[in-house]
């Protein structure tokens, strides 16, 4: 499948606000847990390019850390919007518009850590997934920081299960429903062009990169996926607990499957050779 960069950025271009809004009101947990595993590794005062930064929820929670942060995203809109709710929540943020494929706004070696965190499932042929990781190692300092996001082929099987059960029998779904039970990736259109990938497959396409060493792979959600509308009638005191508790497995590999999204955290190893 040819790579679809002008309908994905006409996609988020038309729904920053519900962008914003997965995060901030429906799978709040993602960002919780995420964010947790951020603050473990990132160093004071680290200089970040946030690469698909979305409508910033990421950028701004880093900046509120301290770290200076560089947002760039495919979308004007969310250019935009990222930059609104800076000024909202009253902190600094460099925010452009650009491709992850070409990131020749940056010199070499001239970021503490990179996110790339939406470009991985949103372009579809493996060539490009390489070059986007070529351009996020090519701009990161040496001992520095790589946060790759995916999304995992079973989350559409949570997420049949939990929201839209009835698609287990449609004609049109059963060819993902295959695919996922057989362990595979694809790419296809579902909320917008996708690529939904395996553990083993994301951890492999990380592993191409011998300058890179992984120092832990886990779950952006952790355990919780499935929980979501039932964790969402709770008090805040107890959907927290729930919280803080899933932080305890979303490392363990058993678990992995359980969520949606999953992180890959890579260090850049010094004097390290070039895939």
């Amino acid at each position: 499948m040819p790579e679809q960069i002008d309908l994905i950025r006409e996609h988020y271009n038309a729904v920053p606000q519900k962008e914003w809004d997965r995060l901030q009101k429906n799978h709040p947990y993602e960002k919780y847990i995420t964010t947790h595993m951020m603050d473990r590794y990132l160093k004071p005062g680290s200089a970040i390019l946030d690469i698909g930064g979305g409508p910033g929820h990421y950028a701004i929670h880093c900046a509120k850390q301290g770290h200076h942060v560089s947002l760039l995203d495919l979308s004007e809109e969310n250019v935009r919007f990222a930059k609104k709710k800076a000024r909202q929540y009253k902190v600094q943020i460099t925010a452009v518009q650009g491709n992850a494929l070409d990131l020749s706004l940056f010199p070499d070696e001239s970021f503490d850590a990179v996110f790339l965190m939406g470009p991985l499932y949103h372009l579809l042929q493996e060539e490009s997934r390489m070059q986007a990781i070529r351009e996020a190692v090519r701009v990161l300092k040496g001992d520095g920081l790589l946060f790759s996001s995916f999304i995992l082929m079973f989350g559409g099987v949570i997420y049949g299960l939990r929201e839209l059960q009835e698609a287990i029998l449609w004609p049109n779904e059963q060819e993902l429903f295959d695919i996922a039970a057989r362990g595979q990736s694809a790419s296809f259109k579902a909320f917008t062009y996708a690529y939904m990938t395996t553990v083993r497959e994301a951890k492999a396409l990380l592993a191409a990169f011998p300058e890179l060493k992984t120092e832990t792979v886990f779950g952006q959600e952790s355990i919780l996926p499935p929980y979501r509308l039932a964790l969402s009638q709770c008090p805040k005191k107890i959907r927290l607990a729930w919280y803080d508790y899933a932080l305890r497995f979303c490392e363990r590999e058993e678990y992995l499957t359980h969520t949606e999204h999953l992180m890959i955290v890579s260090r850049k190893k010094n004097g390290g050779s070039k895939a």
